[in-house]
């Protein structure tokens, strides 16, 4: 018996191409229907929508611990100001008590 040895040629695909089965996976479509319609490897699918999410989180230029601290400084800023509203409100409450004890001590019959 002879073994014949089989030349797999690795086909190249443009980015074009790459963002089409993207956005046809985005669409709902399953990727089983997608490499069985076009002669692609389903993991070859996921890896390229995988790569494509890695770069559009790349190209934000924020990660997730940038966000959680900008995140926690506007949770730093939101309960100070809380912390003045109530304040200001507490005085308001007293001025208008005070406000009120005047007006009512003097008549104007």
């Amino acid at each position: 018996m002879k073994d014949k040895k089989t030349v797999k040629i690795r086909r190249s695909y443009d980015s074009d191409f790459k963002q089409e089965v993207i956005r046809m996976l985005a669409s709902g479509r399953s990727a089983k229907d997608i490499s069985e319609a076009l002669g692609i490897a389903e993991n070859l699918l996921y890896r390229w929508k995988r790569m494509a999410t890695k770069k559009t989180k790349s190209n934000t230029g924020e990660n997730s611990n940038d966000k959680s601290a900008k995140l926690a400084a506007e949770v730093v800023k939101l309960r100070a100001e809380n912390e003045r509203l109530k304040s200001d409100r507490e005085i308001l409450k007293k001025a208008l008590g005070l406000l009120s004890q005047s007006d009512s001590g003097t008549s104007m019959s």
